[in-house]
């Protein structure tokens, strides 16, 4: 076994400045790393972010950063840093503390510093990332200027065999982070569902660990008005959403043909490699296996991301099973929450118009085929739950709920709501921060069509082409039930061939029906009796007109 002496990783953040007339708090400050043996050499600042410019040394022990200037009360000025143990040898178990210095300015009076996380292990070859938060919190009438020292200790732990972890996962966005327009409130999710309204650090979501970005809108007339830190009371929510940041994935199924083959003897489910990206970057344009291609539902639209609609859409008010059968497109009726029932019995050009008018300034609409599959990727990726998701086999179409077992039958009681430990199953990312309700409850609709054929929509062909185009994903005028080939990279058909017997694939045996001259429209997920035919990479066909067991998704633009 191997052992070493304590360890410590001092940080200094140098001088903290107050200007007394505009109440300005001013920091420019040095982080550093100091090291008293040669096991710390190992331990360096990879990567570093802030409001403002920050760099880190060759060496990789002092991160140098200047940050943004703080004129209220409560705001913050943040510091993000990754630190990595490059050591193959030995682990380390790290706390972190910070004192305040220069009393007599009585500092403490005036800012609250705090590092997240305080406590963490840092394995041999990780990466771990930490956030100093500066918070003014009381009036500055004069000028003054300390110090903080923060501290990081670390224990070398030990190990029997030699650490190598080459794909480290860095919870960087790459220039996608979520944005927080309009309405959007961006909040945290606890374990048993309580909402609590957060700051946009990038503590309030981290990829790396499935953990994916979530807002909110509150309805017009709220209980109170809310503020970072606050819980939200979920009578004051209508509508819940999932960031799904851009990314480029690589290309892994592209050329499958037309027709079904046999079923393999195992499922050919992977994970689907993906890169995020920001739309400042050069998109990837590959077309063959192995390539890199920019996921065309982020292109469409030139965006570094979307908001999608957390569960399937309900019908504002309703309060059973018939009373959410309503053929509308009053777009003051969405509510997309949990336990909610879901709005079916409507038109998709209804349910289209319907969240089109939503909310335009965030650029809402009915989710199209290739944001269907922009969201199953990422959920099928290391970011992801990575696995097939486990259906909603509620059968009054209550939404966000997940069968107390694979594949279980149609019930209304069999089965657990979205924040318990089987609900999460339902969740694309396996915890309660995913997107819910891909597989099962009720079919729902998208915007994917085939050229010249409206079906029974209500939507006209000069809407369709001229009105709504960039809304809707236009499929081959010859496509037919097996024309796989037809398919938009990215969409989730034809990529998850090879296909076999009634239509199904050799992933996850999902329903695998492209659509066709008479059902020109497709629907996704499977419904809450399909057992295990449904899924999150569930296509199929269908008219386009009103049915009770056809639902729809919003989205939004970010």
């Amino acid at each position: 076994m191997r052992k070493q002496s304590l360890l410590v990783l001092s940080i200094l953040l140098l001088v903290i400045g107050f200007a007394s007339v505009a109440t300005n708090l001013i920091i420019n400050s040095n982080l550093n790393i100091g090291y008293n043996n040669t096991f710390l050499d190992d331990v360096v600042f990879i990567k570093a972010k802030t409001e403002g410019e920050s760099s880190i040394s060759e060496d990789g022990k002092t991160i140098t950063y200047d940050a943004k200037k703080i004129s209220n009360v409560n705001e913050e000025t943040n510091l993000t840093f990754w630190v990595k143990n490059k050591n193959t040898q030995y682990d380390a178990d790290v706390s972190i503390n910070c004192e305040l210095n220069n009393t007599s300015s009585n500092l403490s009076d005036l800012v609250d510093v705090t590092i997240e996380p305080d406590k963490f292990t840092l394995l041999s070859n990780e990466v771990k990332i930490g956030e100093v938060k500066v918070k003014l919190k009381s009036v500055v009438t004069e000028e003054k200027s300390g110090t903080f020292t923060c501290e990081l200790i670390a224990t070398p732990g030990e190990r029997e065999e030699t650490g190598v972890i080459t794909d480290t996962c860095i919870n960087d966005l790459n220039g996608a982070e979520p944005v927080i327009n309009g309405d959007l409130i961006p909040v945290k999710l606890a374990d048993n569902g309580e909402v609590i309204y957060s700051d946009q650090g990038e503590s309030w979501y981290n990829y790396c660990e499935q953990k994916w970005a979530n807002a909110v809108i509150l309805v017009d007339n709220p209980s109170k008005t809310y503020n970072v830190g606050d819980t939200i009371q979920e009578s004051d929510i209508e509508s819940y959403f999932v960031w799904i940041p851009r990314y480029r994935y690589k290309l892994f199924h592209a050329n499958q043909a037309d027709g079904t083959e046999a079923k393999l003897p195992e499922s050919i489910a992977q994970e689907i490699e993906i890169e995020f990206e920001s739309k400042d970057t050069q998109s990837s344009n590959g077309t063959q296996d192995g390539e890199w291609l920019t996921h065309p539902a982020f292109t469409n639209f030139d965006v570094n991301g979307l908001w999608v609609g957390k569960f399937e859409t309900g019908y504002k008010g309703s309060t059973s099973v018939a009373s959410a059968q309503v053929s509308s497109s009053d777009p003051t009726k969405i509510q997309v929450k949990p336990n909610v029932y879901s709005w079916r019995l409507n038109t998709l050009g209804n349910f289209f118009k319907a969240m089109y008018n939503y909310n335009r300034e965030l650029d809402s609409h009915m989710m199209k085929n290739t944001e269907w599959g922009a969201v199953v990727y990422l959920s099928h990726s290391r970011y992801g739950i990575n696995d097939e998701v486990r259906i909603n086999n509620n059968s009054n179409y209550l939404t966000g709920y997940a069968a107390n077992t694979k594949d279980a039958s149609q019930s209304t009681t069999d089965n657990q709501p979205y924040s318990t430990e089987t609900g999460y199953l339902a969740s694309t990312t396996g915890n309660i921060t995913g997107v819910y309700d891909m597989s099962g409850g009720a079919w729902e609709y998208v915007a994917g069509y085939i050229d010249g054929r409206a079906g029974s929509s209500g939507l006209t062909l000069t809407e369709i082409r001229e009105t709504y185009s960039k809304y809707i994903d236009v499929y081959a005028s010859n496509s037919g039930i097996i024309t796989y080939s037809n398919r938009i990279l990215g969409d989730a058909t034809g990529e998850m061939g090879s296909f076999y017997g009634s239509y199904y694939n050799n992933w996850y045996s999902d329903y695998s029906l492209f659509v066709d001259s008479s059902y020109p429209w497709f629907n996704r997920g499977g419904g809450y009796a399909d057992e295990s035919f449904a899924g999150q990479f569930v296509f199929a066909r269908y008219t386009g007109g009103v049915y009770s067991d056809r639902s729809a998704r919003l989205v939004l633009l970010g």
